[in-house]
């Protein structure tokens, strides 16, 4: 296995030394410049004595005239040096004492050197997938029940049934906060409460009580709940279950799709629910290798690539969230939430451009415009979506970026060990295998 440069080499040092010399000569010159444009209290303006000047603005524009140099011999030195810096240096001063060169030591840290193992020794797995009638029956379904009325039945609670309840949660006798609530709605089977708490509501009617004995998930996302054990005492104010409205042309065209029957209709979904699978099944595998390719090319990667890839991760939480990516608090989106993600995406960015580099690949203009039409086809005029991409330099770099890192998962298929695994529909589109 081949290593990328170590930790200690990413962080790395340079000594600074900025001549008496230079710093007496542009002090000087500053002196003069601030005493021209003096308006000092018993002197016309600019009349001001250079002693007088120089006691009052000296020591400040010495230390302005220090930091700026230095910062600049740092830029020269790193410029000689050919090293790619990722960090802003961080300039810890040794002797500032006046009448000699200033010295500082410069710490940063570098873009790592890439030494790839072979693409032969990675292992992906390709996920297969197929859609089965019984996949289609239970979207179409689900399509309904979206759409459908929930009315009140005299009935005990089932799979698929919405019940309302009060509940007011406990850990080791005491009540916690948001473990309580009044009339609230569950649906059963939609997965959106903790392990057990849905399956533990079937068989429940109108003003029945029962006691559910739970745990909170380990990845739970408040951390003072995750793995605990919790009881909810909970009584049922109403049972609901949902009324499907007929498969007829009005519910196809208000699905999104115009169909004169059934079997047309199905038809359609299947060709939808086909085509964004394409996609899912595409990004799993694409994942995988990625996955694999990090797993065969273990380093270290700058702390500020990982920092800044933090800071993008919060704006686009944010902005999903319909939040202003400047009002993003600490306390609502803490750094280790993002950390693991973060750094993966940081180290597949740096592997691929190695290979990209390695491999001297350049942006394929077909490739770049099937993903420019494949994006424009869904607008109204897709030729004038296609002139957008072409004519804007940023959206087409982007597109050509994307481009490069399709063509580096077409080398990585190519070149790297596959095996296949089946997966069930659900849990490809579900997101929780893979």
């Amino acid at each position: 296995m081949k290593f990328f440069k170590s930790k200690a080499e990413i962080n790395q040092s340079l000594n600074i030394v900025v001549p008496n010399k230079d710093i007496e000569e542009q002090v000087s010159t500053k002196l003069k410049a601030a005493q021209k444009d003096s308006k000092l209290k018993g002197f016309r303006k600019g009349k001001a004595p250079m002693d007088v000047v120089s006691s009052m603005f000296g020591p400040e524009i010495r230390q302005e005239v220090i930091w700026d140099l230095a910062s600049k011999t740092f830029s020269k030195l790193a410029q000689e040096k050919d090293l790619k810096i990722v960090s802003r240096p961080n300039l810890i001063p040794e002797s500032l004492d006046e009448g000699k060169d200033a010295k500082f030591k410069a710490t940063f840290e570098v873009y790592p050197e890439v030494s790839l193992a072979k693409i032969s020794k990675i292992s992906f797995t390709n996920f297969l997938c197929d859609i089965t009638d019984e996949d289609l029956d239970k979207t179409i379904n689900n399509l309904q029940k979206r759409m459908s009325q929930w009315e009140p039945v005299d009935e005990v609670s089932k799979d698929g049934d919405q019940i309302k309840i009060n509940f007011v949660g406990r850990i080791e006798g005491e009540e916690f906060e948001g473990g309580t609530a009044e009339d609230f709605s569950v649906e059963i089977g939609s997965k959106s409460m903790i392990k057990g708490f849905e399956e533990g509501l079937i068989g429940l009617k109108k003003g029945d009580k029962k006691i559910l004995e739970l745990n909170f998930p380990e990845d739970y996302g408040k951390k003072e709940l995750a793995s605990k054990p919790v009881s909810f005492d909970t009584e049922v104010n109403e049972v609901l279950s949902p009324k499907l409205p007929e498969l007829n042309e009005e519910f196809f065209k208000s699905t999104g799709i115009e169909a004169a029957d059934v079997d047309s209709y199905k038809k359609e979904v299947r060709t939808k629910l086909e085509e964004d699978l394409e996609n899912i099944l595409k990004g799993k595998v694409k994942q995988s290798l990625f996955d694999a390719l990090i797993e065969v090319n273990e380093f270290e990667v700058p702390s500020a690539m990982i920092d800044s890839e933090i800071s993008n991760m919060k704006q686009d939480t944010a902005r999903r969230m319909g939040m202003d990516p400047k009002e993003i608090k600490e306390d609502l989106f803490p750094n280790e939430t993002f950390s693991d993600e973060a750094t993966k995406r940081v180290k597949v960015g740096i592997l691929l451009n190695k290979i990209i580099e390695d491999k001297e690949l350049k942006p394929d203009a077909d490739k770049v415009k099937e993903i420019i039409e494949e994006r424009a086809k869904n607008y109204k005029d897709p030729q004038q979506v296609i002139n957008y991409f072409y004519s804007d330099e940023e959206q087409l770099r982007n597109i050509e970026s994307i481009s490069l890192e399709e063509q580096v998962v077409d080398a990585l298929l190519t070149e790297a060990k596959s095996s296949e695994e089946n997966i069930s529909y659900e849990d490809c589109v579900s997101g929780t295998y893979g």
